[in-house]
């Protein structure tokens, strides 16, 4: 090995020229940046030719790898060394430089030795980050030797942040510094065992790959679709000697303002944005130039409704010198009437361009009404089915049922549709009683997995029954509201009391949290509130039981386990619990590990909170994706960190890229009301390429080699199987509610929603699909619509809410 240092960092370089450790020096834990080879040997996995640094390109349809070369490596000094790759068509020329005390450089050159001119249709480097969850039961471990990675693409600025999952800094940034970058995808290795009774069950790693150049040959289906990045697809052809060059500088950071504050140095503008608004919103943009650069000029790309033109809006003019004494930062504000992804390009005078990439939905009202109506429309009674009255498509996962408890909450927030209400009751009687238990027996649930049955899937079937127990009795055909009550508390009476459950794994996971925090308070209440004592009694002794559990597993991360090894949908919802239960101080760490979790980018789909399972890539996912930024939300209410609501807020935007049926940069459209589980935000997934940049549901890997696919999905023929329950937490928090803070420089704030100048005050226009409530934690301040109304927006003066748009429902 050869090793380099300076004081910041310290890297060692194999024998075949790929970087094997990436090591911080003050660092108390020592973590390896780079995917550490010796734990790829220890987990038996079979990669051995995605070490950082290794490449291959095709050059004259000929593909050249740096595995299959001698690399020739220079130590300089100390603190760098070259590494020279010849073939006899392409030299590769890798420098690794430390000569600059708080960073290291990275440069790739490539080069033609030949006398003829040569095409290169590809030219690929792994960029393997230590972005791997760990089989290991030491939960510390895959929070503070993992990271994610959240990459900014497009233009002339690409840059990485590496977040380590604890969120404890120093992080680790990226920053271009030389020619652009193609494309940025990954590929999954992973192991899930979870059909072999063992839990936690998953464990994986994510290998990145940046394409220095790329003709789009390697995502397939979806390059032709992807108006926002197709422009960066392009074979390069390389002159007699002629070199090309790129660079990264790879530094420290501490959090997400000082990763863009970092930028700055490296010539990179910081832009602050709304990624996402509806067309009753405005955009409100702030970008910081780098000194001694101008803003050109700036454009807004839209694709036309049918995806096959591209319209350029020059929108220079609304921008403005934000201020005197600041005559880098321009701002603008202009309102988008035309729902649609869109590409904005600023160009600077030194001839390099950045580029955001943002989405303007539909009033959300509009997009929860036409899935309500999709839904129910596509319900029927099927007697040539197994299961006749359940709602498409089919499955055993409690998740299937979200769509279920959507159509009910949209239907208590909004004037009752007796039709939709009427097909879900009977899915719930006929169906969901039906298929999970035997008999109707609660305390009696199927094995529906061959010999165990899972936990998760009662928090789903018990939220069903709760919701139609708020219904009032009118609109009910089949029981009355209190009978479903009683049905709700005894799901959940059985689900989490482990005394009910004969196997271990499922006493073990009765213990671990789950979806049920979005209406376990509320549940008590009415059981209380209806007199039944006895139900809320021991469903109180439980609940109570439970968060003292959480509360004293908190100190060793436990809630972050799930069957996976390391899961939002673990720490989320744990840290949720603990806010509901009043434990704070319990609850702040696990608000850090959300905080690490939730994408930030100039591209709104990277703003999902990050996972990697159900797209074998970083991903948006809609039910965890929307679970997870609620859980920051509600988090927000109690802790009071404004990082969670932004965070919340971004991720929850995020996750309506797989409802929006004017999104055209996807090879799978949707059509009003239709839906899709997943996005694979990499391009290209090389797990499965057709995937790049596209929404799909988990059923398209059927056609994988794998049993478990093949089992959990093989009934199942829709990309929307398990939706639904992430729109419930959407309506719980910012589909009702606008939120005011004030920031760290003393500016006021509002998240989601539009805040003006008045005379007298601020007015606060909600974004939100029912607005009914205005929130200010910081101030203890609320106000709440009355029952039947709606609060469009409010005055904000002298420390108080006066509403000023009421209307009836």
């Amino acid at each position: 090995m050869n090793i380099l240092r300076n004081d910041e960092f310290e890297l060692q370089i194999s024998s075949n020229g790929t970087l094997e450790s990436l090591v911080m020096s003050a660092d108390p834990v020592r973590m390896n940046w780079v995917i550490d080879e010796n734990y790829v040997k220890e987990a038996g996995y079979a990669e051995k030719d995605k070490r950082f640094g290794e490449w291959f390109a095709n050059v004259d349809g000929e593909i050249i790898e740096s595995a299959n070369l001698n690399p020739s490596i220079q130590m300089i000094d100390d603190s760098s060394a070259t590494v020279t790759y010849k073939h006899q068509r392409f030299t590769v020329q890798c420098t690794y430089s430390l000569n600059r005390n708080g960073e290291w450089e990275w440069i790739i050159e490539c080069s033609n030795p030949q006398e003829q001119t040569i095409t290169v249709t590809g030219f690929h480097s792994w960029f393997s980050l230590s972005y791997i969850m760990f089989r290991d039961q030491d939960v510390l471990r895959n929070m503070k030797h993992s990271c994610a990675l959240f990459p900014h693409m497009g233009g002339d600025f690409a840059k990485f942040a590496a977040m380590r999952r604890s969120n404890g800094a120093p992080h680790l940034g990226v920053y271009s510094t030389g020619e652009s970058i193609a494309a940025f995808g990954t590929y999954c290795s992973y192991l899930n065992r979870f059909l072999e009774q063992v839990s936690p069950s998953l464990d994986g790693m994510l290998y990145h790959r940046i394409s220095f150049i790329e003709d789009g040959s390697s995502l397939e289906q979806s390059a032709a679709h992807d108006w926002i990045y197709r422009d960066g697809y392009a074979a390069v052809t390389l002159l007699p000697d002629e070199v090309k060059r790129w660079s990264f500088v790879f530094t420290t950071f501490k959090h997400q303002a000082d990763f863009y504050k970092k930028g700055i140095q490296y010539g990179h503008p910081n832009w602050t944005y709304s990624p996402v608004i509806t067309t009753e919103g405005q955009f409100v943009a702030e970008v910081e130039l780098p000194a001694g650069t101008e803003l050109q000029s700036v454009r807004m790309l839209t694709s036309s409704s049918e995806g096959n033109t591209i319209e350029v809006n020059h929108i220079s003019a609304s921008f403005q010198v934000g201020s005197n004494d600041k005559p880098n930062v321009w701002q603008a504000v202009l309102p988008m009437q035309a729902a649609g992804e869109y590409k904005l390009v600023a160009s600077l005078d030194n001839g390099r361009t950045d580029v955001l990439v943002g989405n303007v939905l539909e009033p959300i009202k509009n997009i929860l009404d036409a899935r309500a109506a999709w839904l129910c429309d596509n319900f029927t009674v099927d007697n040539d089915s197994p299961r006749p009255f359940a709602f498409l498509p089919l499955s055993n996962q409690g998740e299937s049922l979200g769509k279920l408890t959507f159509i009910l909450m949209k239907n208590l927030l909004s004037p009752a549709n007796k039709e939709q209400v009427a097909k879900v009751e009977l899915s719930a009687v006929a169906d969901v009683r039906e298929h999970w238990f035997e008999e109707c027996n609660f305390m009696r649930p199927k094995p529906l997995y061959g010999s165990f049955y899972r936990i998760y899937d009662f928090d789903y079937i018990a939220h069903l029954f709760y919701l139609l127990s708020r219904l009032d009795d009118s609109l009910l055909k089949m029981y009355k509201s209190e009978t479903y009550l009683t049905w709700a508390a005894e799901v959940m009476c059985m689900r989490l009391n482990p005394d009910c459950h004969m196997e271990q794994r499922e006493k073990e996971e009765s213990q671990l949290v789950g979806v049920f925090i979005l209406y376990i308070q509320d549940l008590l209440s009415d059981l209380k509130d209806r007199g039944m004592a006895q139900w809320h009694e021991q469903l109180h002794r439980l609940w109570l039981q439970f968060t003292d559990g959480l509360a004293q597993g908190s100190q060793g991360y436990q809630g972050a386990v799930t069957e996976h090894f390391y899961d939002n949908a673990g720490f989320g919802p744990t840290c949720q619990a603990l806010c509901l239960a009043g434990l704070k101080e319990e609850a702040q760490p696990y608000s850090e590990l959300i905080i690490a979790n939730i994408g930030f980018s100039n591209d709104y789909r990277v703003s999902a909170p990050d996972r990697w399972w159900e797209a074998l890539s970083f991903m948006t996912h809609s039910l965890w994706g929307g679970l997870v930024a609620g859980a920051a939300r509600a988090s927000y209410e109690s802790l009071g960190d404004p990082r969670l609501l932004e965070a919340g807020y971004r991720a929850t935007m995020a996750v309506f890229n797989c409802y929006d049926w004017h999104v055209r940069s996807t090879a799978r459209r949707l059509l009003p009301g239709e839906a899709a589980s997943t996005y694979s935000i990499a391009a290209p997934n090389l797990n499965m390429p057709e995937l790049s940049r596209n929404r799909f549901g988990q059923s398209i890997f059927k056609k994988l080699d794998d049993p478990l696919f093949n089992s959990l999905f093989a009934s199942i023929d829709r990309d929307d199987w398990d939706m639904g329950e992430e729109l419930v937490a959407y309506l719980l928090g910012f589909g009702t509610t606008a939120y005011l803070y004030t920031d760290d420089k003393g500016k006021l704030r509002c998240v989601n929603g539009l805040l003006e100048s008045q005379e007298n005050g601020w007015k606060v226009t909600s974004y939100a699909a029912y607005p009914t409530r205005f929130v200010m934690v910081e101030k203890g301040l609320a106000i709440n619509a009355s029952k039947g109304q709606l609060m469009k927006s409010v005055l904000y003066e002298e420390g108080q809410f006066v509403p000023l748009d009421l209307t009836v429902k």
